[in-house]
């Protein structure tokens, strides 16, 4: 599948100093704590209600800004020398249902829009920030040991043939999928789509599959055909193995290289002792 360019920012040795746009989850507290093994000073602007506050003991700083506010988002940036950020965390796409506190900059910008789709929200957000000569960062940059190569990642469960005819009939369509933006997640068995992901987010997909289908779902997690690595990359971890598990799932498969499998070894121990597959292809 075809990725957009990686960012031309010089090695990350040689930073010293970045803004992290967090949201929830534990992606924004692995950055940090990448950073800071690097020696780089982190600066984090937190959303209220989404980011957690416990944030503020693994970086340098800590901001806030409420949901949408755009323009206090980068005074913000501004005010504390931030010329080059990584964005980090889910912000649920619902959001968009609950901007209460946007501000003119926020709305001028989500009125332009034709479309509210997930990549052109963050793609606006991303020129905006250009326009105030604030860089986006590849998100992955300080995390790549975590985006494990292709192969078995539970060799104690290997794949039945099933679970391969399953992840070979869901593949195209779930990047089919992704390419128009909807979901990166598709759940199969025998040969049938189970269930899509939408707006709901991975995890209450695979459990509304486990609740429709019952045992031995096949979980297909992909890159999009154009994957921008500074807003969005696909990622797993133990609460994914967790709702397999919940969801009595035969196997969870996701691209090599192009996937954060955050607590990998932790993970894919839990997986095997259900007989939970990981493949990355």
């Amino acid at each position: 599948m075809q990725s957009l360019p990686l960012s031309s920012t010089p090695p990350a040795l040689e930073l010293e100093h970045i803004g992290l746009i967090a949201g929830e989850g534990k992606y924004p507290f692995l950055l940090a704590q990448a950073a800071r093994d690097r020696q780089i000073s982190v600066t984090a602007i937190g959303v209220r209600g989404i980011t957690p506050p416990e944030l503020a003991d693994e970086v340098t700083a800590m901001l806030w800004v409420e949901f949408g506010q755009l323009g206090r988002m980068i005074d913000l940036c501004h005010q504390a020398g931030i010329d080059k950020v990584i964005m980090a965390g889910r912000i649920q796409h619902r959001s968009i249902f609950q901007l209460s506190r946007i501000d003119r900059r926020g709305l001028k910008i989500l009125a332009s829009l034709p479309s509210k789709k997930a990549d052109s929200l963050l793609g606006a957000l991303t020129n905006e920030l250009a326009r105030e000569n604030i860089e986006v960062l590849d998100s992955t940059m300080l995390l790549r040991e975590c985006m494990p190569a292709a192969g078995l990642l539970t060799p104690g469960c290997p794949p039945c043939d099933s679970v391969l005819g399953d992840i070979a009939f869901g593949k195209p369509i779930a990047t089919q999928v992704a390419g128009l933006d909807v979901g990166q997640t598709i759940v199969v068995k025998q040969g049938t789509i189970v269930a899509v992901e939408a707006m709901e987010g991975t995890d209450k997909t695979i459990l509304r599959a486990g609740a429709i289908a019952g045992e031995g779902c096949v979980v297909i997690k992909v890159s999009k055909p154009r994957q921008d690595r500074r807003f969005d990359v696909p990622v797993v971890g133990l609460t994914t193995i967790r709702k397999l598990i919940e969801a009595r799932c035969a196997a969870l498969a996701i691209p090599g290289g192009e996937t954060l499998f955050f607590d990998r070894e932790e993970a894919c121990a839990q997986a095997e002792r259900h007989n939970i597959c990981i493949y990355a292809w």
